[in-house]
């Protein structure tokens, strides 16, 4: 709890007494020196301070002097809000500073670490649209966010590779990851305005952008994918009758012929011979 409080601005001294104070209420300041193993002097010019913060308050006028605590979702709730407002306005006055060659560069990401924080945090920062392509497992660290987007109103389409069941959201599911080519991807676009595109195959990468043609092709690609997963799960048996189990007839013509021999290894086509007809246009 010490740490905690002295991450939120609180001096050591300050949140000993401030919790000692919660546990204590209308106590002296003998009795919070104490509670809170402080000299009695120190308590008194922590109290004070505490006072002009409107963190405690004192409740008599008589001697000697007691105090209670504010409560935490006040005091808290009022520091979560001016934290709030002095990084808006940081953020305002650092991004007119800063000098950008060109609008909407791109950042590299180079571990699983950093590409989960990003993307979480791109999710959070949503307003209105959060599009996502990813496997079933990256629902682990990415459902949480993506819920709160959802519950915040902004539109969630979730297209996912392998079996899920969420409750929020637009879910359009695909074959299992077992199943695809290409390795574990994650695409990502938030409010038409920022795009990221990651590999958490091993080694782990991503990157994002604010650039408006790249943006445009990611949400491009994510809708393609909606698209195919929803004519799919309408038109299953006619597409695979024409072009074979998961389009192999059609997908292993356009594939690099690595890929093309896994996908077809994975459909059941086993022979060289059918693997060179198929990848013969």
């Amino acid at each position: 709890m010490i740490e905690r409080l002295t991450a939120l601005g609180f001096s050591t001294q300050e949140a000993k007494v401030y919790l000692a104070l919660l546990q204590h209420p209308s106590a002296t300041g003998y009795e919070l020196a104490k509670h809170a193993g402080l000299q009695r002097a120190n308590v008194y010019q922590v109290l004070g301070t505490l006072a002009d913060r409107n963190v405690v308050e004192r409740t008599t006028d008589s001697q000697p002097a007691r105090f209670v605590a504010h409560p935490p979702a006040e005091v808290l709730g009022r520091i979560k809000r001016q934290t709030t407002e002095r990084a808006d306005g940081l953020i305002a006055d650092l991004s007119a500073l800063t000098a950008r060659t060109e609008p909407g560069g791109f950042f590299s990401l180079r571990d699983r670490e950093a590409v989960i924080e990003r993307t979480a945090a791109l999710v959070a920062d949503a307003t209105e649209r959060v599009a996502v392509c990813l496997w079933a497992d990256d629902l682990d660290w990415l459902a949480g966010p993506l819920r709160a987007a959802s519950g915040s109103g902004c539109q969630v389409v979730v297209n996912v590779f392998g079996e899920v069941d969420l409750d929020f959201g637009e879910v359009f599911t695909h074959e299992a990851p077992a199943s695809t080519v290409g390795g574990h991807l994650l695409l990502l676009a938030v409010d038409q305005r920022t795009a990221l595109v990651g590999s958490l195959d091993e080694p782990v990468g991503a990157v994002f952008t604010e650039h408006p043609a790249l943006v445009g092709i990611v949400e491009k690609l994510i809708r393609d994918e909606t698209y195919l997963a929803a004519i799919y799960a309408r038109f299953a048996d006619d597409l695979e009758a024409e072009y074979g189990k998961h389009l192999v007839k059609l997908r292993s013509r356009f594939l690099p012929a690595s890929q093309a021999e896994q996908l077809i290894s994975i459909v059941g086509f086993g022979a060289d011979t059918q693997v060179s007809s198929l990848l013969t246009p």
